[in-house]
Order: structure tokens, then sequence, then C-alpha cells
């Protein structure tokens, strides 16, 4: 046969005038659907669809879309079982003739292969036995999502325009005993409209509906209900509650009973596998209808799985204190940077050696006393005095020249003090800007990092391509002495003692801190993003029928409102800072000023260690005197 442009199972009559009644019939449906490809599935051999090639004819006057051809008659179908629906980027459109002959044989291989969904728009002829067509219907796989129109024909004179009977027949879910129902859409003619579906009534009709979700904790004491029903403010997983109250309101609004799987995790890991472990697996070896548990849309996950809407944003961060300052071991040397330090102790090193050289002038000159004294007493600890902002004893200025050199020293001394007291004291008042905002400076930085154990993170890290994340999981994570992967509480404990990082799902994560953090320690966190934040959808198995209907409810409850009430119960937002910038100080800790604190210890210890070798060296000196005067002979006098 000719091969041309569409799908459709047509009843074939052997009368021009009851060929001319089906083709505009057909016409009818094809523009009533806005049908682009229609495909016939007929049985030409037979006596009851003879006038196929004739009606299909008729139709490419008028119908521009694509038209195919595929003999179901019995013995040619069995010979030929192995056969695939496809369907264009369009509408596809199907007719078939029930009154073929071995039509439990085509409709067994259509409901196995599940044909009857909205893929396909099916326009079904019954003949005129009402009983026997619906019984063979009742029996095949005919879900919610199904699009069939049945006809049957009503006529009994070939001489009168055709009369039919117009059904739409719909399901439930199959597979979980749901059963098929004919609506009766009217009864027409040839020259008639053609009556158009009806909005269908969002009855489920009570069916049982499978559902896994998890926990994702370790041990729970409550009942299961009575913990996804809870309304208090969670410091554990909660997309799987907030979710559940969603599903639960699909539960009352398209009457479907809830059957609960509960799962040890997701399971990522068996994406792909044949395992029916975890929440994955339930859904990829359809153990379930659809996962209360959501996670978001990932590249390996779109051929396993169906999604819905959005119903709240992934908000996996990674969470810190951010230290004051970078440099964490002195801020006494902020806030000049090492080559200041430098050129201010070069500096200030030839001020001392001028004074040391002009000491050994007057000491030439008669006029002083001893050298060592000068150098040390004004020369070394002057210049000190001047860096200090303290007093100089007044010896080192009775000359002109060290006037001048003291004079600009001082100068210069005091215009750097000026820098270094207003940090000082700015470090006290304002809170310092936090410059760890990216996940690079944050792998730079001396903190240290640890995740929250939960696969969707081991996931992250197992696939994921990204360098930074790698060299921070190679850097930070794995070496890390907890083990780089902890619970909630202990990580959240690590970042309150500072120097700690931890990723988590803040949305609960967020709880905890307002339980336990002072209002200082919230307002010195940081977040840094790991991986761009994901919506997270309800999972429904691969070709599940109840897609688009959940889709549509979701989006309605989306729009009422009840969906931001539910996330905003369940998903805390990150805790602000309430502090008052004009009366808030910033506390300074022993941490802080500890170098000030070994300065003077190493200056005690030096200082004791000098007084012990001086008190060495003058017991030294005095037993030394004291063996050379026991050398002196008997009766020895000095003349003088």
């Amino acid at each position: 046969m000719k091969v041309v442009v569409c799908a459709l199972f047509l009843l074939g009559l052997l009368t021009p005038t009851r060929c001319s009644s089906r083709t505009q019939l057909i016409k009818e449906f094809l523009e009533q659907r806005s049908i682009t490809s229609l495909l016939l599935l007929h049985c030409v051999q037979e006596l009851v669809d003879q006038d196929v090639i004739r009606i299909a004819s008729a139709l490419r006057q008028s119908f521009h879309g694509s038209v195919y051809y595929l003999d179901v008659t019995g013995a040619h179908f069995r010979r030929h079982f192995q056969w695939h629906m496809f369907y264009e980027r369009y509408k596809t459109a199907i007719t078939l003739n029930l009154e073929c002959s071995g039509m439990e044989s085509v409709l067994s291989h259509l409901s196995d292969n599940a044909y009857f969904n909205d893929t396909f728009h099916w326009l079904m002829f019954g003949g005129r036995n009402f009983e026997q067509v619906t019984c063979l219907l009742s029996a095949q796989n005919i879900n919610y999502d199904a699009s069939i129109m049945l006809v049957f024909d009503r006529g009994d004179r070939a001489d009168v325009p055709r009369i039919f009977e117009v059904y739409d027949v719909r399901g439930t879910v199959k597979r979980r005993g749901g059963r098929v129902s004919f609506d009766l859409l009217g009864t027409v003619s040839s020259l008639n409209q053609l009556p158009k579906r009806r909005a269908r009534s969002q009855d489920l009709e009570g069916i049982e509906l499978w559902t896994a979700l998890t926990t994702i904790s370790k041990h729970q004491p409550r009942p299961l209900i009575e913990y996804l029903n809870t309304v208090k403010r969670q410091t554990s997983y909660t997309a799987t509650i907030h979710s559940y109250q969603l599903v639960k309101l699909l539960e009352m609004k398209l009457n479907f009973k809830l059957i609960v799987i509960l799962t040890e995790d997701w399971r990522f890991d068996l994406i792909g596998k044949n395992s029916s472990r975890g929440v994955v697996g339930q859904i990829q070896t359809k153990q379930v209808d659809f996962a209360t548990t959501p996670f978001a849309i990932t590249p390996e996950r779109i051929a396993i799985f169906e999604y819905t809407i959005e119903i709240a944003h992934g908000t996996f961060y990674t969470v810190f204190r951010h230290p004051k300052s970078l440099n964490n071991s002195n801020i006494f040397m902020l806030p000049f940077t090492n080559i200041v330090w430098l050129a201010i102790s070069l500096i200030f090193g030839a001020v001392a050696l001028l004074i040391a050289l002009l000491i050994v002038c007057i000491h030439r000159t008669g006029r002083s006393r001893s050298t060592l004294d000068w150098l040390v007493e004004q020369s070394l600890l002057g210049t000190l005095g001047m860096v200090c902002q303290q007093g100089i004893h007044h010896r080192i200025i009775r000359w002109s020249s060290n006037r001048v050199l003291v004079l600009v020293a001082m100068c210069s001394s005091m215009i750097l003090f000026q820098f270094y007291c207003s940090f000082i004291v700015g470090y006290q008042l304002i809170t310092p800007p936090k410059t760890i905002n990216t996940l690079e400076k944050l792998v730079d930085s001396e903190i240290q990092m640890t995740v929250e154990n939960l696969s969707y993170q081991h996931d992250f890290f197992r696939r994921t391509n990204n360098p930074t994340a790698l060299k921070l999981y190679e850097t930070k994570i794995l070496p890390n002495r907890y083990g780089g992967f902890v619970n909630l509480s202990f990580g959240m404990q690590l970042v309150r003692q500072g120097g700690y990082a931890f990723h988590c799902e803040t949305s609960y994560g967020n709880a905890l801190i307002i339980e336990t953090f002072t209002e200082r320690e919230i307002c010195e966190l940081q977040q840094v993003q790991l991986y761009p934040q994901r919506p997270v959808h309800l999972p429904l198995i691969k070709g599940s029928p109840l897609r688009e209907l959940f889709k549509v409810n979701l989006q309605l409850i989306k729009e009422s409102g009840l969906l931001a009430y539910h996330h905003a119960r369940y998903y805390t937002p990150r805790p602000k800072c309430n502090k008052q910038s004009s009366t808030h100080t910033e506390q300074i800790h022993l941490a802080d000023v500890r170098f000030a604190f070994v300065l003077l210890a190493a200056g005690m210890a030096a200082s004791a260690a000098l007084l012990g070798s001086e008190l060495v060296f003058l017991h030294l000196r005095t037993w030394w005197h004291e063996q050379q005067i026991r050398a002196i002979p008997a009766g020895f006098r000095w003349l003088n």
C-alpha cells in the first residue's frame, strides 16, 4: 500500500454512503484535536474494513498531514508481531476498527507496551456490539492519561444518514486496580459536529497509590506518620515532611489512598541498576508510583524518572564563621604589609646607626662617658622611644644635628602611628569585611571543612567534574581527622568553635543555628556555594499516567499559596544578624592579642636568662678573685 501521512483506526463500510459518513466523522475528529499525523491500523483483507483505501483517499483531499498504514489482520499480525508504535513531533491520531479479527492480540500488544497514553489520540469504531467491545477494552491497560474516543454505529438502514454513539473511554491506574469507564458524549450523525470531550473528573476513585520515602534519620523514636505530620521546627532533613504535606493535599483532592514505603536512603549509586533498594530503586523498578522524598533533575536521572513541578529549591551551602582577619597568627602586623614593616625597620635602623655614629664622635671629644653606655641608652632605646611615641633622654638632643634627626624621625613615626592606631581602633568597633566569598578563596584559606553525611553529598563528589570542588574534596575533606563526613549537630558544633566550614542543607541547618548560636556568632557566619542550587521535584515512575494530573494540581496548589505556606513552615531561612552598628563593638579575645603576651613572655624569658648569666658571671668573677688572693704568699704586703 502507498504510504501517506497520518495515523488512525477506522471501521470501513461497504457502501459509498457509509464510506462518506465515516470520512466526514474522521475529518471532524482530526480538526477537533488539531491532528498533524495519522496512523491507520486496518484489516483491509476482511469484509468489515475493505473501503479503508477509499476513505484515506478522500481524507487526503482535505487533510494535509502524514498518513501511515499498518495491517493488523489476525494471521498477518501474528507473523509480524514485533512492531512498535512511533509518533512524530506533532499530534498523532490513530484509528482502529474493533470488528477486525484477532483484536485480542492487537489490544494486548498495545496494552503491554502502554500505547494507550497521552501521546496518541485514538478513534475506535466498535460496530454495533456494545457489550462485547466494552468488555474487551475494560481488560486493557487504559489509564487516566489515555485519550480514546469510541464510536458505535446505531444506524439500521443504508439509505439514511448514519447515527453514531460517541463515548469517551477513560481509566484511573490499571496496575493499582483502576477500572475503565465509558462516558457517553452524545449521539450524532456525519453532518453534525463531533461532540467534544468533557473536562474529566479528577477522581481516582479511591485506588491505592504507593509512594517511597526516606527520613534519612538513623533513629526515629516517633511513629512515621506522626513524624511526617509534625509542625515543630526540625533540625533534621525536612524536604520529605514538606513534600508529604503536598501529597496529602493531592490525596484529598484526587481521591486516592496512600501506601507509604519507608526506605533506607536515596541510593543514587543504584541508578541504572536492577535494584529496588532506596527511593531510587523503588521508582526505577516501578515498585511504587511516585516518591515523596524529592530530588533534583540531573542528566543521569532524566531517563529513569518523570518529574512534576518545582516544589522547593535546594539550599545546600557551605557555612563557616568568617575569621576577623585572614592573618590569623598576629593581628598586630596589620594593617601594614610585610614590605612596609621591612621599610620601617630599615629606616629606623638607619636612624639608630646615625645616632650611634654621633655618639662615637662625642666620645672622641672627651665629653662623654663609656661609649657602650651611650650606644645602649641613647641610640637603641632612644630610637625605640621615637617609634613607640615615648620620651627621649635629653642628652641625645644636645647637638643640632641630633635635633634635626630626632625631629624628622618623630614626625615620620607619628604619621605611621596614625595609620596603625586607626586600624586597631577600627578592629574593635567595626566588623571586618567578609572576603572569603567564593569556593576558590575557601580552598586557599586555612579553614578546615566537613560535609553532612548524606548520600546526596557523596553522589555529588562521585560524579562532579568541577576542578575546584575536586580540589576541595582532596585537600580539605578527605584529610579531615573526623573523616570528612559528619552528622548535622557535630558539623554545626565545629562551625561554632571556629576554623571549620560545614557543607549541609541549610533549610534545617539554620534551625540548629538559631537554637545554639549566639547573636555574635550568627553575625560572623558566611556562606559559599559548592554547587548550583537546584530545584527539587516529586519524581514519578517513567511513563506514569499521573504525570500531567499531578503537575496540574501541584501548580494549582502553588498558585493558591499553599505550597509557599508549607515551604515557610519547613524550610528555615538564613538567620539575620540583628546587631546595631551604632552601639556594637567587636570583642577582642585572648587569641587575638596572644602575640603581645608571647612577646612579653619572650622578653621576660630573655631577661631571666640574662639575669642568670650575669649572676653566673659575677659568681665566677668573685671566685676568680678569691683564688687570686689565696695565691698571694704569706706576709705579702701591698706598697700602695
